[in-house]
C-alpha cells in the first residue's frame, strides 16, 4: 500500500502532540500510587493485556493515555519490548495461590468452602450509599488459604479429560506461532487477549453459536510466589508474589477414543483481578478444545484461525486505527475506476 507524504506534515504532527500533551495536562496532577491503589482493577486490565506484570508502569501508562486502557496495554507493551531478559521464571503452580476469593458454582461444599472475598458481585447496582461500608468482616490470612481445585476430587477419580502437553514451550513474544497452533501458544494469546474481545466470542459459543453451557468448577483469586534461578549461584530464590485470576470451568462429557467418557475442562488465567477475562479464556478454551462436542468445528469460538488472530487488543486497535492514515493513492485508484465505470456505462446506453 502506498502512502504518500504531506507537505509541512512533520511541523503538523509535532503541533498535535502538543495540544494532546496540553489536553492531558491535568494527568500529572495524579500520582501512580494512587492510581494504582484506587484503580487497581484498570491496572490490572493494562497489566494483563500488556502482558507484562508491573502495576508502577501499569498506573503510568494509564496516566499517559489518559484512561485510555487499550492505548495503556500499547504503551506497556511497546516498553515490554524494550527490556533484556535474563531467563525463564519457574512454572506457577494455581493450586498454590494463597487465596482471597475462591467460588465453585459446580459444587455446593468444597474444601475450605465458599470464599467470596472481595467482590461487588453481590450488589444492587445502583448509584446509592454504600450502608454495608460500616459493616464488619471476619479478619482471615490468606497464608493458610491454600486450596487445590475443587475439580481434583474429579481428577483423583480418572473422570477429567487431559490434554497433551506440548514438547516445547512456545514464546509468542520472539515467534509468532504458525498451524496447527501449539497449546501453549494459544494459552499465551489467551491470557494476554484483550478482555472485550475474550468476552465477545466467549458470548458467541453460549448463544447462538454452540450448545456451550459451561460450570465454573473453580475461580481463584490470590497472590503466588514467582521463583527464579538466580543467574550467578544457580540457586532458586523467591523474586515477589503475583497476584493472579484463574478459571477452570466444567463442559460436557465426552466419550475418548479408547472408550472412555471423561469430563471437558477449559482454563483461564491472566494477571491481577479479573475474573471476567479468566472465564472468558476457559470458555474459548473449552471451545476451541471440545468444539466436536460443543459448538461445532465450524463456529467462531472453535476456529483456531479466528481466536489467535483476533483476541489481541494491541494488535486489533492498531490495525484499524492505521486507517487513519493516508490512503489516498488507494482510495483515488478506486474512485478512478468507478468514473470509468461509470462514464463507459452512460456511454453505451
Amino acid at each position: 500500500m502506498g502512502y504518500v507524504a504531506i507537505k509541512g506534515g512533520e511541523e503538523a504532527i509535532e503541533n498535535s502532540l502538543s495540544f494532546y500533551e496540553n489536553m492531558l495536562e491535568d494527568t500529572n496532577n495524579l500520582d501512580e500510587k494512587d492510581v494504582c491503589n484506587a484503580l487497581r482493577f484498570a491496572v490490572d486490565k493494562v497489566m494483563s493485556e500488556g502482558s507484562l506484570y508491573s502495576k508502577k508502569l501499569s498506573s503510568i501508562a494509564i496516566k499517559k493515555s489518559a484512561g485510555d486502557l487499550l492505548n495503556a496495554a500499547f504503551f506497556l507493551r511497546a516498553h515490554r519490548s524494550s527490556c533484556q531478559r535474563i531467563g525463564i521464571a519457574k512454572t506457577i503452580d494455581v493450586n498454590n495461590m494463597k487465596l482471597v476469593r475462591r467460588i465453585s458454582s459446580a459444587f455446593k461444599d468444597i474444601q475450605g468452602g465458599q470464599l467470596l472475598g472481595p467482590s461487588n458481585d453481590y450488589e444492587v447496582k445502583l448509584m446509592l450509599n454504600k450502608s454495608y461500608l460500616n459493616s464488619k468482616w471476619e479478619d482471615f490470612s490468606d497464608k493458610e488459604n491454600i486450596i487445590s481445585s475443587a475439580l481434583d476430587p474429579l481428577r483423583a477419580r480418572n473422570l477429567v479429560k487431559t490434554l497433551p502437553c506440548d514438547k516445547e514451550i512456545s514464546d509468542v513474544t520472539r515467534v509468532f506461532p504458525q498451524p496447527p497452533y501449539p497449546r501453549s501458544a494459544v494459552l499465551q494469546i489467551l491470557t494476554r487477549g484483550e478482555a472485550g474481545s475474550m468476552l465477545g466470542f466467549a458470548y458467541t459459543s453460549i448463544r447462538g453459536y454452540g450448545d456451550v453451557h459451561p460450570t465454573i468448577g473453580d475461580l481463584r483469586l490470590g497472590t503466588c510466589e514467582l521463583k527464579f534461578t538466580h543467574p550467578l549461584t544457580k540457586n532458586e530464590v523467591k523474586i515477589g508474589e503475583l497476584e493472579l485470576t484463574s478459571c477452570e470451568s466444567a463442559g460436557m462429557f465426552e466419550k475418548q477414543e479408547n472408550g472412555e467418557v471423561k469430563l471437558t475442562t477449559g482454563f483461564g488465567f491472566c494477571f491481577g483481578f479479573n475474573e471476567t477475562k479468566a472465564i472468558s479464556m476457559s470458555i474459548i478454551d473449552l471451545s476451541l478444545y471440545s468444539a466436536k462436542f460443543s459448538v461445532g468445528e465450524k463456529e467462531f469460538a472453535s476456529d483456531f484461525e479466528m481466536i489467535v488472530h483476533h483476541v489481541d487488543g494491541v494488535d486489533s486497535m492498531g490495525f484499524t486505527n492505521h486507517f487513519k492514515l493516508p490512503h489516498y493513492v488507494t482510495f483515488q485508484a478506486d474512485l478512478q475506476v468507478f468514473n470509468n465505470a461509470s462514464n463507459f456505462s452512460k456511454d453505451n446506453k
